[in-house]
């Protein structure tokens, strides 16, 4: 029987096989090599010793290959350097671009404003990885009080009559009490809105600002009244009722109203309230003087009176954002 192309033909040597074959490295086997040279610092050899990659046969040689390719295409785990190859997007880059141009207008603020307007098929989390991609991430609007005109009026009196503050050396050349009353509970609600932008964008801006609501759900409370200087914090006193500069007869700072943003003792209480619920004692509070036992304790320690005598300092700073945002609101 012929084993030749054409009959009479010897039979041709049989050769082995010397087809080159490639080993096939999966997405999940190139982030697992991502991962472990990136972060844990291996080297291409320790990694192809690893089980998964051991089982695959895969050489140090392609592992190298791949890390390269992957750094090329931005991070796509799935390109291979074919047409068309790598995952496709899922929201393309004509729309992604629409969606920025829509947020930088304020047509939209936040992911689920997009979702809803261009996406409503999308799951939340998609839209929100794509416009992170996009360089706006996910930010908390700040809490503001809602200014008027009369109150910007305010705000830029008390700039000008104290703007040589706005020099840190004259500011502390002199010595300035900040003091207040606040009151502290053992219930609140705060409820946070979110907002897109970029990073270094003015925070404050109104359409990324989220006013604050007051309401009235308080359970156990106390007043209290405080003062800080270049040294630290004063003494904390306890007020049953409220506090009058006319009552004590007491000289007062100039506040311009709602601006507890330009107060550096607002930021005090605030760390304090914090400070208090994250206290241990917190939990088994039950009257009012325990409360204020676990305010002094916190107020006194010596963690807290170097918060306030770097909190203290940044009122010429205040002073100077002041000016720059045209008199509204100050990121503090």
């Amino acid at each position: 029987m012929p084993t030749g192309d054409n009959p009479g033909e010897p039979p041709r040597p049989s050769t082995p096989n010397t087809m080159r074959k490639y080993v096939l490295i999966t997405p999940t086997k190139r982030a697992m090599a991502v991962i472990l040279h990136e972060d844990c610092k291996m080297s291409f050899r320790r990694i192809c010793e690893r089980t998964p990659f051991k089982r695959a046969k895969i050489k140090p040689r392609v592992l190298s290959k791949a890390y390269l390719m992957f750094n090329d295409h931005d991070g796509d785990c799935y390109a291979n350097n074919r047409k068309n190859c790598g995952r496709k997007k899922i929201i393309p880059d004509e729309e992604v671009n629409e969606a920025v141009r829509r947020i930088d207008e304020r047509e939209l603020i936040d992911g689920e404003d997009v979702r809803k307007a261009m996406w409503p098929d999308r799951p939340a989390h998609t839209v929100r990885h794509v416009l992170t991609n996009a360089g706006l991430p996910g930010h908390a609007q700040r809490q503001k009080l809602p200014l008027l005109a009369r109150h910007i009026e305010g705000r830029e009196t008390m700039f000008k009559k104290f703007e040589a503050w706005t020099n840190q050396r004259v500011f502390e050349d002199g010595v300035w009490l900040n003091s207040d009353e606040t009151k502290i509970m053992l219930g609140s609600s705060d409820r946070r809105r979110w907002c897109r932008r970029r990073r270094g964008d003015n925070a404050v801006a109104p359409h990324r600002v989220q006013q604050e609501e007051r309401h009235g759900r308080f359970n156990l409370k106390i007043n209290v009244w405080g003062v800080i200087h270049p040294n630290g914090v004063g003494e904390l006193i306890r007020v049953e009722g409220n506090l009058t500069a006319v009552d004590k007869q007491i000289n007062v700072f100039p506040w311009p109203a709602k601006s507890p943003d330009l107060s550096p003792i607002e930021n005090v209480w605030a760390e304090l309230k914090r400070r208090i619920r994250s206290h241990p004692r917190f939990p088994t509070i039950r009257t009012t003087d325990e409360l204020f036992e676990v305010t002094q304790e916190v107020w006194k320690s010596d963690s807290f009176g170097e918060y306030a005598k770097v909190v203290y300092r940044s009122f010429p700073r205040r002073l100077q954002l002041l000016k720059e945002n045209k008199f509204m609101w100050i990121d503090y």
